[in-house]
């Protein structure tokens, strides 16, 4: 059986990797989340732990986490979970719902998470941390670099390479053989047709530099 797992964030993707990892029948141990009390009504059934520091209660060895923070434009605070904890000594958990598709020679890194109906390309590498979200597409040869977001319904076409921290918008679509920079933000809905440099915001169809974005 494989080991327990604790959910840091109570927010929406946290509510979706619990339910994941009830479909999986992967056995939780409970959630953690700074000031969120109500837990019982939001995750039935599961122990709200308290903040992210009862972790420690618990041995690198006895325990897996899993990444349940998500990112609507910015990947840092995902990312930042994920590094204190990897610091610490603790590892997380990869977790791909029974509905995704991986074909043959897909690479993922520690902490990867591939969520219901997302489908991954021959020869595609996932870095660690990252998230490929519901129904979303990363077609053959890409690399997605860690701790980055591809949303709901976004198209990456073949060949495709994705920096660390790259948040990629909802139903968004990257033409193959696009490179993105570190830390930058394709905005939802977009067509990218050419590369994108680092740590700005690309939005628009075709997409357009509209403002450079600190990862903040």
């Amino acid at each position: 059986m494989s080991k327990p797992v604790i959910i840091i964030g109570a927010g929406g993707h946290g509510r979706v990797l619990a339910a994941t990892l009830q479909q999986l029948k992967w056995p939780i141990l409970g959630i953690t989340d700074p000031g969120k009390t109500d837990m019982f009504g939001i995750f039935s059934g599961l122990d709200y732990l308290g903040d992210d520091d009862r972790i420690a209660d618990y041995s690198t060895a006895e325990i897996l986490l899993a990444n349940g923070l998500g990112s609507v434009r910015n990947t840092r605070h995902r990312g930042d979970r994920f590094t204190v904890f990897r610091s610490q000594g603790y590892h997380f958990a990869s977790i791909i719902h029974p509905a995704a598709t991986l074909l043959a020679s897909t690479e993922c890194a520690e902490g990867v998470q591939i969520m219901a109906g997302a489908v991954i390309g021959v020869e595609a590498r996932l870095e660690e941390n990252v998230l490929v979200n519901t129904g979303a597409i990363v077609e053959h040869g890409c690399r997605v670099g860690a701790h980055s977001h591809v949303a709901s319904g976004a198209v990456i076409c073949g060949d495709c390479e994705l920096g660390m921290n790259v948040h990629v918008g909802a139903g968004a679509t990257l033409i193959q053989g696009i490179q993105v920079g570190d830390g930058a933000i394709i905005a939802a809905g977009s067509v990218v047709t050419k590369s994108v440099p680092a740590g700005v915001l690309a939005a628009g169809v075709p997409a357009q530099i509209k403002r450079y974005s600190p990862h903040d």
